[in-house]
Formats: C-alpha cells, sequence, structure tokens
C-alpha cells in the first residue's frame, strides 16, 4: 500500500470510529462504552483501532482537539472587531467545515457532553472578540459591549445548536446569514479607532 493509500485509508478509520463513538455517546452512558463497543459498531479490527487511539478517552480529546484546533484557526485570519462588524465570512468558513461532515455534528451536538464543548468555544470567540476591545470607539459603556458581546456569543451558539438538532427548516447557509446580519445590527453603534 502507497503512502498516500496508507494516509486514506487512516483518516477513514478514524472518521468510522469517531462517528461510532459518537451514535454509542447518545445510546448510552459514557463510562459504559468499551473498545470492543466501537470496533464492533465501526466494523473495525481491535488492532485498528489502537493503531490510531490508546482508549476512548483518546477518541473524544480528538473530536474536541480537531475542532477548537479549525475554529482558532479561523478566528485568526479575523481581528476581534471584524468578526463582530462583518462576521459574515467567519461564520461561513465555520458552516462551511460543518458540512463536510454535517450528520457528524448533528449527533455531536446531542450528546450529553455538547453543552460543556459549546462553553469551551463560546469561551473562545468571546476572548478573540475581546482581544481588540481597545479598538472601539463607542458612546456606549464598556461594561454594555462585554454583555452585548457575550449575549451574541451566546444567542449563536443556541441557535447553531438547535439549527443542528433539527429545530429549524433552514438551511445552514441562510442561518449564517440571519446571525450575521442580526450581528452587524447589534453592533451598529460601535466603530473601529
Amino acid at each position: 500500500m502507497s503512502g498516500k493509500a496508507k494516509y486514506k485509508s487512516a483518516i477513514r478509520s478514524k472518521k468510522m470510529i469517531k462517528h461510532a463513538f459518537v451514535e454509542l455517546v447518545l445510546e448510552k452512558e459514557l463510562g459504559k462504552i468499551t473498545v470492543k463497543n466501537i470496533v464492533e459498531r465501526a466494523e473495525i479490527s481491535r488492532g485498528t483501532f489502537y493503531a490510531h487511539y490508546s482508549d476512548i478517552f483518546a477518541v473524544i480529546e480528538e473530536i474536541e482537539n480537531e475542532i477548537m484546533d479549525n475554529m482558532v484557526e479561523f478566528l485568526n485570519d479575523f481581528k476581534g472587531v471584524c468578526l463582530i462588524q462583518n462576521p459574515l465570512p467567519f461564520l461561513l468558513k465555520v458552516a462551511r467545515f460543518c458540512e463536510q461532515d454535517i450528520e457528524f455534528y448533528r449527533m455531536l451536538i446531542s450528546t450529553q457532553d455538547a453543552p460543556t464543548f459549546l462553553t469551551k468555544i463560546k469561551g473562545v470567540l468571546i476572548d478573540k472578540i475581546l482581544s481588540n476591545k481597545g479598538s472601539f470607539e463607542s458612546n456606549v459603556e464598556c461594561e454594555e459591549l462585554l454583555f452585548r458581546i457575550h449575549f451574541f456569543v451566546g444567542g449563536l451558539a443556541s441557535l447553531y445548536h438547535d439549527w443542528f438538532a433539527g429545530k429549524f427548516q433552514c438551511s445552514l447557509e441562510e442561518l449564517t446569514e440571519s446571525v450575521s446580519r442580526m450581528m452587524i445590527q447589534g453592533f451598529q453603534s460601535y466603530t473601529v479607532k
């Protein structure tokens, strides 16, 4: 098997393992999931599992790290101030990332640990926006800016969570465009120095 074929095989195996894991988390408590459950669901060998992960917690860690790394990479393309003045480019990047494996993210958002992970993502987004807090000139108090940022980021996370949970009938792109418009309107009173 060539290097490229091995790489594709490894990517495919890891994807199957992650999908199997998330499906199992939806069915039973994390503490009751075994490697045997995962390999049976993914239809792979134990050797394949252990070639990629040391245990179940390594699977969880990789899922979280992969999402967080992509989020940070997307955020690094923007100054904090740009995220609230024109959030559409950032939100479209996130949407395109999710669309690569939409069913996986639908399942993931339904797991018991999803709220904890969403809190981490919200924290990263809030920190990025606030990293340029000194760039704002506004007649509104700085404290109100902080409240507004937390409000919008919390609402953003909630809307996307509900979309993935199937509570909205619009497309991901339609949601993204609506959220962008709402954020722009909500921060119109802020200008950059």
